[in-house]
Formats: C-alpha cells, sequence, structure tokens
C-alpha cells in the first residue's frame, strides 16, 4: 500500500514538473484542493477604489471576488454590518459594503486597514484613508476673486498685496470636505476647507498666499484675529499655508467643489479678450464640469469675465446675486476697488 501511494505522489509530482516546464504556473492549494493557475494569464485581484458612502458606511471595490479575511479602523470604531455582492457582466467587481457602530467625526482623519484573499489563496493588504463624512454640506457662492499678488517697501517694512477669494454662506453648515480648485493651478495646490461651522450670511475670505504676521486663520467665533493685509473684522479669515503663486494672472477656472465627489457647488471663469481658447485641457474640463452643473452659461473662453486692465489693485467682484452665474454678474472693479469682507451686489 505505501509503494502504491509513493507511486502516485511521484507521478503527481513529475506531472507539476513538466506542467511547469511547458507553462509558467502556479500553484495553491485552496479548500477545493490544488489549482494550477497560468500566470501568464492571471491577474491578480487590487483595491480599485473606495468610498465614504453616509455618516457610518464605507465601499470598498475590488478587481475581482475576493474574501474580506480582516480589517480595523483608526481611531477604532467596530464594523456592525458587512455585506459583499458582484457585479454582473465581464467586470467582475467586488463590492463590500462596511456598516460602522458609530458615527464618523465630521472631517477628522481615519485609515481603514484589511486583508483580503483570492480565490487561489493569494492575500492582498491595503490601507487607505479617508475623512469622516459631512452630511450637512454648506450653499456657498464665490462674490469676489484677487488673482494678482505684488509686494512694494515701506519704511516700517514690506506691504503685502495677496491673492484671495471672498464667499458668500447662503445654508449655514459645516465646510468639511470643501476645496477651492484653480485649473491654472491644479489639485494638488487646492485649498481645502477645514472642518468648522459657519451661518448663513457669513462672509468668509480665503486667502491663498501668507507672506506676513498677522495672517491668522480664523476657526472658532472671534473674526478679529487676522490682522494682515485684505483681512476683515466683518468676514471669517482662513488663510493657505503657501509662499508661491497661485490662480492664474490673466485666465483661470476656479471651482468650489466638494472633494467627496467633486460635484461643482460653484464657479468663476476669467480670460483676456484676445483668448481664442482655454490654454489648457485642465481649464477646458474644468468650465465643463461648471457648465454642466448649471453653475456657468457657457464653456466657450468668450463667456469668461474679461481680465484686461487687470492689476493687483483690481478684484473681480460679483454685481448681483445668484448661483446660475456668468460673466454679466460680475466686473472688473476700478484701481485700489478690492473690497474683502464687504459685498457688492449693486445691481
Amino acid at each position: 500500500m505505501n509503494s502504491i501511494l509513493k507511486d502516485i505522489l511521484k507521478s503527481l509530482v513529475i506531472s507539476l514538473v513538466v506542467l511547469a516546464a511547458i507553462f509558467p504556473v502556479s500553484c495553491k492549494v485552496t479548500e477545493q484542493g490544488i489549482v494550477l493557475v497560468n500566470t501568464n494569464d492571471y491577474v491578480f485581484p487590487k483595491l480599485d477604489s473606495y468610498y465614504v458612502t453616509g455618516e457610518k458606511s464605507l465601499r470598498l471595490v475590488f478587481s475581482e471576488k475576493v474574501n474580506l479575511d480582516s480589517c480595523i479602523l483608526t481611531p477604532e470604531i467596530s464594523i456592525s454590518e458587512k455585506r459583499m455582492e458582484t457585479s454582473e457582466g465581464c467586470s467582475g467587481l467586488c463590492f463590500y459594503d462596511l456598516e460602522f457602530a458609530e458615527k464618523f467625526a465630521v472631517g477628522a482623519d481615519y485609515k481603514f486597514y484589511g486583508e483580503v484573499t483570492d480565490r487561489i489563496g493569494n492575500t492582498l493588504s491595503f490601507s487607505v484613508p479617508f475623512t469622516g463624512f459631512n452630511g450637512s454640506l454648506p450653499e456657498m457662492e464665490i462674490t469676489e476673486v484677487h488673482p494678482r499678488y505684488t509686494s512694494s517697501k515701506l519704511v516700517s517694512g514690506v506691504a503685502y498685496k495677496c491673492e484671495y477669494i471672498e464667499l458668500l454662506v447662503k445654508k449655514a453648515g459645516n465646510l468639511a470636505g470643501l476645496e477651492l480648485y484653480s485649473a491654472n493651478d491644479g489639485s494638488e495646490k487646492s485649498y481645502k476647507f477645514p472642518a468648522i461651522e459657519v451661518s448663513e450670511n457669513e462672509i468668509i475670505l480665503v486667502h491663498l498666499r501668507t507672506k506676513e504676521e498677522g495672517s491668522v486663520s480664523e476657526l472658532g467665533t472671534d473674526l478679529a484675529i487676522s490682522t494682515a493685509r485684505y483681512s476683515s473684522n466683518g468676514a471669517r479669515d482662513l488663510w493657505q499655508e503657501n509662499e508661491n503663486s497661485r490662480l492664474g494672472n490673466e485666465m483661470d477656472v476656479i471651482l468650489l467643489r466638494n472633494t467627496r465627489d467633486s460635484a461643482v457647488l460653484d464657479a468663476f471663469c476669467y480670460a483676456p479678450s484676445s483668448a481664442l481658447d482655454w490654454k489648457s485641457v485642465e481649464m477646458s474640463e474644468a468650465v465643463l464640469s461648471a457648465v454642466s452643473a448649471g453653475l456657468w452659461d457657457s464653456d466657450s473662453v468668450s463667456s469668461a469675465v474679461c481680465s484686461d486692465g487687470m492689476t493687483a489693485t483690481k478684484s473681480f467682484v460679483k454685481i448681483a446675486e445668484g448661483l446660475a452665474a456668468g460673466k454679466n454678474l460680475w466686473e472688473l472693479s476700478k484701481t485700489s476697488g478690492e473690497t474683502p469682507g464687504v459685498l457688492d451686489f449693486s445691481h
């Protein structure tokens, strides 16, 4: 009996060696037995994407069916429910919907760690960061844009005129998850709002360059602690930690976006009258997304607010209220016509 078993094992080993010589294969022992996989054809599963889907839920999307063997969230919140489903058709995607026992803290940073196993026993470990879901987004509109920068020497020091964007809060909420995106600067330089509560009719000034003392972000109820140039005691001043150029001097597309799904919440576009087209693919795509959201009237460069005559002592100001904007709702101010913290709805 022992000799028969040895002959069988010997034959199996010889067969595997022959197969390995002919085909590049991987051998795995699974619950179904020995599985041979041609590694030239086999595509190892991967984590395709992940989404925060609610105040206490997360979705993981894998390239094929896997088993989620272990997982943990830090800061720790236990998982109350785990559901798996696969897509129909040839895509073969695998979805895991996780429900947690407690709500995520709005705007807080989390990391989700996990390990999955595919059908032949390969394991994949992963770690994904995300921020707590914001179910109370405010409604805001862009009301002034100061895109130019300059500095001048004074007896008392240096005077800086830095880029800023003014916004009006139309509906109260929490700023977590919102960003100001410039197609000229790119996503890596976008301004991410802090997780703070804002009130209806509040004015927010986002200063995009920090060059002097007194550039203090007002995260609480005291709106008079920022004292640098263009600060306003009648508005909430928020400062980006940056000393380099921001916004295009003559042409740009600025979007207020929700980072969770890239939804455009407001937009502003400007360009010189001589421009025949947007100067980059990023600008063309940005203005098209604004048009698709119903927040700009055309994706043509001729629909932009004219930037002819723009200097560091002028701003683009919105002269009439309304989210569904176009260039007719904007104008270029006169020299020394910047009005940070003061609305210019004159029509």
